[in-house]
C-alpha cells in the first residue's frame, strides 16, 4: 500500500520549502557588512609587528623556505601598503651586531629606517607621521621572537 498525501498538503509543503528557500537565499546572500579597520594587535590575521602606529606603518618578518623576510610598508592614505624595505635573512647576515647601532637600510624619502642595535636586536624607526610622531619597534630574531614598541614627539 502506497502513502500518498493528499493534494493540498503537498502544495503546503512545498510552498513551505519554497518560502524557507527565498528566506534563506536573502539571508545568505545579503551584502556583507563593510570591513573594519582594526588595531593589528587586535586584528588576528593581521601578523604585523607593530601596534603603535598602525595608521602610518606595517612591519612584519615571516619565515620562509630559506630562512626569513623583513618588510616595512607605509599605509597609504587609501589604506593601501607601499614596500620601503626588504631583507632576506641573508642580507640581515651581512650586517652582525657591532659595538655601536649602525643603519642597516632606510627608504627613499627617509620616513623609514632599519637599525642593527650592539645588542644584535633590530630597531625600524617610522616617522615623522602627520602628527610629528616616530614610532620605534625593536625586535629580536628574525621572524621576532620578542617585540618591543615607543613612541616619541620629533623634537621634543
Amino acid at each position: 500500500m502506497s502513502a500518498r498525501l493528499p493534494f493540498s498538503r503537498l502544495m503546503m509543503a512545498l510552498l513551505a520549502l519554497v518560502l524557507y528557500a527565498a528566506a534563506f537565499s536573502a539571508f545568505a546572500l545579503a551584502a556583507p557588512a563593510p570591513a573594519q579597520a582594526c588595531n593589528p594587535c587586535e586584528c588576528e590575521n593581521d601578523r604585523r609587528h607593530n601596534c603603535m602606529g598602525g595608521h602610518f606603518y606595517a612591519f612584519y618578518t615571516k619565515g620562509t623556505p630559506t630562512g626569513c623576510l623583513l618588510e616595512v610598508y607605509s599605509i597609504e592614505p587609501n589604506g593601501k601598503g607601499r614596500r620601503h624595505i626588504r631583507l632576506t635573512e641573508r642580507d640581515l647576515a651581512r650586517f652582525p651586531a657591532k659595538e655601536q647601532n649602525y643603519l642597516i637600510a632606510a627608504s627613499r624619502d627617509k620616513r623609514f629606517a632599519l637599525y642593527r642595535l650592539s645588542s644584535g636586536e633590530l630597531q625600524v624607526n617610522a616617522g615623522p607621521d602627520a602628527e610629528n610622531k616616530v614610532y620605534v619597534t625593536i625586535i629580536r630574531g628574525c621572524p621576532a621572537t620578542e617585540v618591543r614598541e615607543e613612541v616619541f614627539v620629533s623634537g621634543k
